[in-house]
């Protein structure tokens, strides 16, 4: 809503402005230019609307060179559209290249390429257009993200650590692989989840440059939660591991799932397993949404990863013991069950490694 309002604003000043100052039919310009120069973050307002005002003096200055000379016709759009698109390509134009084009081809199309006052005036008046809306998004209320970033890693921990529970649930009556499809699909918001919270804390970052209210209050919007979605992004790569594992013990080519066997059930990977690495999935599941959780005792944290460690332990030696007196019932499903403890492993070493915890939010201040 403020943004919306800080537009409007913009608008109107724009065409105050512009009609006070300019005896041009191009006014309507001036307000245009304001609303759009009104962007997320002061650097996009201020980087664009220099582009924007260079973008649109370039296409004057090619229509004009070329409309006074010859007029509106084929040749001369044969003249102007080329290297106005070939300038529209630069890099440092971004997104407002493409203005050099459509400024060069409107002003010929008008027959306007021949009026200097009118060029001028569009020139003038796209200045007088991002000049306000710079300067209203500069002064007033400038955006600085805080905590929309953090909500947003926030629920992207409690999305990976709610699958991570929902696979335990699964497990812990053997190998109940009933859910699977869901799980599956849940894998893959956790990939829209991690574009969202990305996205959100780039514009956390962007939001602090050329920021006046970081010089007002220095300490505003300090919190970084780019630490903590480093660690979440990479706990949810290994999430996705253990997820294709399970589809693939779902599989009608995983070792004991050929005929005879029991639907759904691996059976060359026992049930005692599928219970361990059921409550192994639970710890990992509280210690993900402890430490994504607002306002949660690092102290909690901290005994969730001890206790999560010392049963990954008891299923190693148990395994290693197997193996070393000849005790495994089911051979053939000892690759699928360490990769799957692999997986589990990582997550582990990941919260054992990173200290990184999310700030609080005010929830007034969104």
């Amino acid at each position: 809503m403020r943004q919306i309002a800080k537009a409007t604003l913009a608008a109107v000043l724009a065409w105050l402005v512009a009609s006070r100052l300019l005896q041009s039919q191009a006014t309507w310009i001036a307000p245009a230019t304001a609303v759009i120069m009104v962007h997320a973050t002061v650097y996009q307002t201020l980087t664009n609307g220099l582009r924007r005002v260079a973008a649109v003096a370039a296409g004057v200055i090619l229509a004009g060179a070329v409309g006074y000379v010859m007029g509106l016709g084929v040749l001369s759009l044969i003249l102007i559209v080329p290297p106005a698109l070939l300038a529209a390509r630069w890099h440092r134009m971004g997104r407002h290249g493409s203005d050099v084009a459509t400024t060069a081809v409107l002003m010929l199309s008008f027959g306007a390429a021949s009026e200097e006052g009118y060029l001028l005036g569009y020139v003038v008046a796209t200045g007088i257009g991002a000049l306000s809306g710079m300067s209203v998004n500069l002064l007033l209320w400038p955006p600085l993200y805080r905590d929309r970033p953090v909500l947003a890693v926030r629920r992207f921990g409690h999305e990976t650590a709610a699958l991570l529970g929902a696979m335990a649930e699964g497990l812990r009556d053997g190998w109940n692989l009933s859910e699977l499809p869901e799980w599956e699909r849940q894998a893959v918001r956790l990939d829209e989840h991690l574009a969202t919270a990305t996205t959100a804390v780039a514009d956390r970052t962007e939001s602090r440059r050329y920021n006046l209210r970081l010089r007002l209050r220095p300490r505003s919007g300090t919190a970084d939660p780019s630490p903590v979605l480093q660690l979440l992004t990479s706990a949810a790569t290994h999430v996705h591991g253990i997820v294709h594992a399970l589809s693939y013990l779902d599989h009608p080519a995983a070792p004991g799932s050929g005929p005879g066997s029991p639907p759904g059930q691996p059976v060359d990977v026992s049930d005692d397993y599928a219970r361990d690495y059921a409550d192994l999935l639970d710890l990992l599941a509280e210690a993900l949404t402890s430490r994504v959780r607002r306002g949660d005792d690092p102290a909690r944290t901290h005994e969730l990863i001890g206790r999560a460690q010392v049963h990954a332990v008891r299923i190693h030696e148990r395994m290693t013991r197997e193996i070393r007196h000849g005790q495994i019932e089911h051979p053939g499903g000892w690759a699928l069950s360490g990769s799957l403890l692999t997986d589990a492993d990582r997550i582990l070493a990941i919260l054992s490694d990173s200290q990184d915890t999310l700030p609080g939010y005010d929830r007034a201040n969104p």
